[in-house]
Protein backbone atom coordinates (compact mmCIF):
# COMPACT_ATOMS: atom_id res chain seq x y z
CA UNK A 1 0.00 0.00 0.00
CA UNK A 2 1.06 3.42 -0.79
CA UNK A 3 2.37 5.64 1.91
CA UNK A 4 0.42 8.24 3.00
CA UNK A 5 2.72 10.18 4.46
CA UNK A 6 2.88 14.21 3.58
CA UNK A 7 -0.53 14.21 2.51
CA UNK A 8 -1.76 18.32 2.24
CA UNK A 9 -3.38 18.61 -0.65
CA UNK A 10 -6.01 17.41 -3.30
CA UNK A 11 -3.87 16.01 -5.46
CA UNK A 12 -1.57 13.89 -3.09
CA UNK A 13 -4.93 12.65 -1.71
CA UNK A 14 -6.33 11.70 -5.52
CA UNK A 15 -3.04 10.07 -6.28
CA UNK A 16 -3.59 8.03 -2.67
CA UNK A 17 -7.44 7.17 -3.51
CA UNK A 18 -9.92 7.15 -1.54
CA UNK A 19 -10.01 4.22 -0.17
CA UNK A 20 -6.49 4.38 1.33
CA UNK A 21 -7.05 7.54 2.62
CA UNK A 22 -10.21 6.64 4.40
CA UNK A 23 -8.60 3.25 5.61
CA UNK A 24 -5.36 5.39 6.51
CA UNK A 25 -7.87 8.10 8.87
CA UNK A 26 -9.78 5.26 10.03
CA UNK A 27 -6.81 3.46 11.00
CA UNK A 28 -5.61 5.91 13.04
CA UNK A 29 -2.17 6.56 10.32
CA UNK A 30 -0.11 9.28 9.54
CA UNK A 31 -3.00 11.35 8.11
CA UNK A 32 -4.30 11.96 11.81
CA UNK A 33 -1.29 13.00 13.10
CA UNK A 34 -1.47 16.08 10.33
CA UNK A 35 -2.73 18.28 12.96
CA UNK A 36 -6.25 19.55 12.94
CA UNK A 37 -6.31 21.63 9.55
CA UNK A 38 -5.16 18.84 7.51
CA UNK A 39 -7.56 16.29 9.32
CA UNK A 40 -10.85 19.10 9.01
CA UNK A 41 -9.35 19.05 4.74
CA UNK A 42 -8.69 15.54 4.26
CA UNK A 43 -12.27 15.21 6.14
CA UNK A 44 -14.04 17.57 3.48
CA UNK A 45 -12.42 15.76 0.80
CA UNK A 46 -13.51 12.74 1.58
CA UNK A 47 -17.17 13.91 2.53
CA UNK A 48 -16.86 15.19 -1.43
CA UNK A 49 -15.69 12.18 -2.62
CA UNK A 50 -18.80 10.36 -0.79
CA UNK A 51 -21.57 12.49 -2.51
CA UNK A 52 -19.43 12.25 -5.54
CA UNK A 53 -19.81 8.42 -5.60
CA UNK A 54 -23.49 8.60 -4.50
CA UNK A 55 -24.60 10.81 -7.36
CA UNK A 56 -22.66 8.24 -9.90
CA UNK A 57 -24.31 5.30 -8.27
CA UNK A 58 -27.84 7.39 -8.66
CA UNK A 59 -27.06 8.01 -12.09
CA UNK A 60 -26.35 4.50 -13.03
CA UNK A 61 -29.29 3.39 -11.06
CA UNK A 62 -31.65 5.68 -13.08
CA UNK A 63 -30.10 4.03 -16.34
CA UNK A 64 -30.76 1.13 -15.22
CA UNK A 65 -34.24 1.58 -14.61
CA UNK A 66 -34.71 3.77 -17.78
CA UNK A 67 -33.49 1.02 -19.74
CA UNK A 68 -35.63 -1.60 -17.80
CA UNK A 69 -38.78 0.13 -19.11
CA UNK A 70 -37.48 0.93 -22.69
CA UNK A 71 -37.44 -3.28 -22.60
CA UNK A 72 -40.64 -3.93 -21.18
CA UNK A 73 -42.17 -1.57 -23.47
CA UNK A 74 -40.28 -3.21 -26.52
CA UNK A 75 -41.43 -6.81 -25.31
CA UNK A 76 -45.16 -5.25 -25.36
CA UNK A 77 -45.13 -3.81 -28.67
CA UNK A 78 -43.87 -7.24 -29.54
CA UNK A 79 -46.55 -9.12 -28.09
CA UNK A 80 -49.20 -6.64 -29.72
CA UNK A 81 -47.60 -6.98 -33.09
CA UNK A 82 -47.17 -10.63 -32.92
CA UNK A 83 -51.14 -11.00 -31.77
CA UNK A 84 -52.01 -8.39 -34.83
CA UNK A 85 -50.53 -10.25 -36.93
CA UNK A 86 -51.92 -13.82 -35.41
CA UNK A 87 -55.48 -12.17 -35.65
CA UNK A 88 -55.05 -10.76 -39.32
CA UNK A 89 -54.49 -13.92 -41.27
Amino acid sequence: MMMLRNLSGGGNLEAAGERAVRDNINSRGSLVTGGEAKQQFIRKWLKEKNAERILREQKGFDYARWTFYVAVGALIAAIIGIIATVLHV
